[in-house]
């Protein structure tokens, strides 16, 4: 915890809560983890203060979208704890209701990224970072993400042995609520990848042969809110505007599957009806209906569904 910043005062309250809830016999392994990482986010979020809000938690709690409702329950349960013992000691901080995670189902609506801010992005990755390692590892993730829609977690869970360059294809490890799935890769890809992993600064990392492909200066995975902070300063860097809530690194995921949608709905030989499904598959929806909300949340692509459907109406 001493190598990553967070507020002093935070993590004095963190650690004597911990502390005293384990002299009744808790072991909080789990929970201790979990908070650990609430702090580091307040701090690479710009709250370096000693206070925070039910907002702030509760967007911390629901993460970057691709976090199971589990997952998000475990993160609530451990956020609200520790929060009213920071009440107890009359710190300036708001316990998230036990509704937070209710009230986020009315999702955001995602922002979708033009060509130009996709390269713009992975061009701040050499103005913002001075190691080298650390900008082609950004640069790199940022252009898989675009290219392929999987998630930023899966992206970081991806391991050497998961590339299979012969094939063209990777294989998208899922987390224990999901299956995993084979993607196809397309050569520009591949050779960007094997690149990336040949690359010098990656090489004098050290990483194992069979460890993660994306690796930090240490050679060691990268964690999800380490990789959010490098994000936080990238899309500064980038230099373009946009309305809304700002832009995530999850929302290439929206972008690619949102551009996969349009070109089906723009392509007259195109049922985008197959599309959308193999879009769910590719993605690895549990639900279609997951994949339906591209649609609905992007008002062009609901405009062409509903021209889509008006064109069959007439002709029939």
């Amino acid at each position: 915890m001493s190598a990553e910043l967070v507020n002093v005062e935070l993590v004095t309250a963190l650690e004597d809560y911990l502390a005293k809830r384990r002299a009744l016999g808790f072991k909080l392994l789990m929970e201790e983890r979990h908070m650990r990482n609430f702090l580091q986010w307040l701090w690479a979020s710009g709250n370096t203060g000693a206070s925070f809000t039910a907002a702030q938690a509760a967007a911390w709690v629901r993460g970057e979208g691709d976090f199971t409702s589990g997952y998000q329950h475990q993160r609530l349960s451990a956020v609200r704890c520790f929060t009213r013992y920071c009440q107890a000691l009359a710190m300036d901080v708001q316990v998230p209701t036990t509704r937070a995670l209710n009230a986020g189902r009315d999702r955001r609506r995602p922002h979708i990224y033009s060509q130009a801010e996709v390269d713009a992005l992975i061009g701040a990755c050499y103005r913002v970072f001075s190691h080298p390692l650390v900008q082609t590892t950004m640069a790199h993730l940022i252009g898989l993400l675009a290219v392929t829609g999987i998630r930023p977690g899966e992206a970081l869970r991806l391991r050497a042995g998961d590339l299979d360059v012969g094939a063209a294809t990777m294989l998208i490890q899922a987390n224990k609520h999901g299956p995993d799935r084979v993607i196809p890769l397309g050569p520009t890809t591949i050779n960007a990848l094997t690149s990336y992993q040949a690359d010098p600064s990656r090489q004098a990392a050290g990483p194992q042969p069979d460890g993660p492909i994306f690796v930090t200066i240490t050679g060691s995975a990268y964690q999800r809110q380490s990789v959010g902070a490098h994000f936080q300063r990238i899309r500064a860097a980038a230099d373009f505007t946009w309305e809304g809530p700002a832009p995530r690194l999850s929302d290439l995921r929206h972008t690619f599957a949102t551009r996969q949608m349009i070109r089906a709905y723009t392509t007259e030989a195109t049922d985008p009806a197959a599309t959308l499904s193999l879009l769910a598959t590719w993605l690895g929806h549990s639900d279609p209906a997951h994949t339906y909300w591209y649609i609905e949340a992007v008002p062009e692509l609901l405009a062409l569904a509903a021209g889509r459907v008006d064109a069959i109406t007439t002709t029939e």
